[in-house]
């Protein structure tokens, strides 16, 4: 037999118990029988067997996963699961844990792991872990160890309560709200109610004054004797009142126009400026005197007036802002401006 026949067959030998070596200590994975309400799978080494039993062999978000690690193993032999096997256990949470010697083989114990499923979770399964194996029928004694495979539990399906397809809605939905927050809404809704009224009349309010100071002093004048005839003050009794009132439109009408401060002044002063005034003529300064006089009878010297007199007196206040009215615009005419008289009329009407 030639030397290159004898090389190949002892590298063929070797390489025959290579392989044999190789299986017997690759961990024993067999998958057993079982039964409908169990999953179980079992691994092991040199006489020392791990078995997995789940139950229920699905996962069901409806009731708890229990897992029971069952690990068999002769006198001389020991085995320990790893010292953490919190995250072993992927889509579980762990909600108990204890350990009990078998009832069914000797040398075994129990390791009962109580799971709760994750709703939601993309995957349930027990990760790979390795198991400690001491033999001290040897000296000194060996160390050695195996390692368990993935195992995935599928998820229980429940086909009368979840549908075939998900709809997405987008609909709003009315939530009733609680009783007990109505009063906090009764007084938010009247409290918005409120800023939007008083919004309302401040703008409103704006608004008016800037009407009110964009007109001319002869429009402002017949605005403001409009607005005292609407108060209605001598059908009410109220003379003295409505004779205040009335000389202080025609007052602040000259104020305006012809910078006299007769609002502030007595009668007398007020005359005595519009005597030495270019602006007043003899006749309106007659006129402003009779009307000024006749006023202060009623409002000093406690003259009874009458709807008549009052009559008479409105008549000649409407009557010197008319005659100033058409002095204004006979001045308009001759100075080529434009005359202000379309409120004017508005007003008067």
């Amino acid at each position: 037999m030639s030397s290159n026949v004898l090389t190949r067959r002892i590298c063929g030998l070797i390489f025959g118990m290579f392989l044999f070596l190789k299986v017997i200590s690759t961990p024993a994975l067999a998958e057993s029988a079982g039964s409908d309400d169990r999953l179980s799978r079992t691994f092991g080494q040199n006489d020392v067997y791990l078995e997995i039993a789940i139950e229920p062999p699905q996962v069901d978000l409806k009731r708890d996963t229990m897992v029971s690690i069952t690990i068999s193993h002769p006198d001389e032999i020991a085995a320990n699961l790893p010292a953490d096997m919190s995250g072993r256990f992927q889509g579980f949470n762990i909600a108990g844990y204890y350990s009990e010697p078998s009832h069914d083989k000797q040398k075994a114990v129990v390791y009962n792991f109580r799971l709760i499923p994750e709703p939601g979770a993309d995957v349930y399964r027990i990760r790979p872990f390795a198991v400690q194996t001491i033999d001290s029928s040897v000296h000194p004694p060996e160390r050695s160890w195996f390692n368990t495979e993935m195992i995935y539990i599928p998820a229980k399906t429940h086909a009368g309560t979840v549908p075939a397809s998900v709809e997405t809605s987008v609909e709003p939905v009315y939530i009733r709200p609680s009783f007990r927050k109505l009063p906090y809404i009764a007084v938010l809704l009247l409290v918005s109610a409120a800023v939007l009224f008083l919004t309302y009349k401040v703008i409103a309010k704006i608004r008016f004054v800037r009407k009110i100071r964009r007109m001319s002093p002869r429009e402002r004048a017949f605005f403001e004797l409009s607005a005292l005839l609407a108060k209605k003050l001598p059908e009410k009794g109220l003379f003295k009142d409505f004779y205040v009132e009335l000389t202080m439109v025609v007052r602040r009408y000259i104020e305006r126009r012809y910078a006299i401060r007769a609002p502030r002044q007595t009668t007398e002063e007020f005359l005595a400026s519009a005597t030495g005034s270019s602006a007043f003529n003899q006749k309106s300064i007659t006129n402003l005197r009779q009307f000024l006089s006749a006023a202060d009878l009623v409002k000093f010297a406690g003259v009874t007036a009458t709807l008549e007199t009052a009559e008479s007196a409105v008549a000649k206040a409407r009557d010197y802002l008319e005659r100033e009215s058409i002095q204004s615009s006979d001045d308009n005419m001759t100075t080529g401006t434009k005359s202000d008289s379309p409120v004017l009329r508005k007003i008067n009407e």
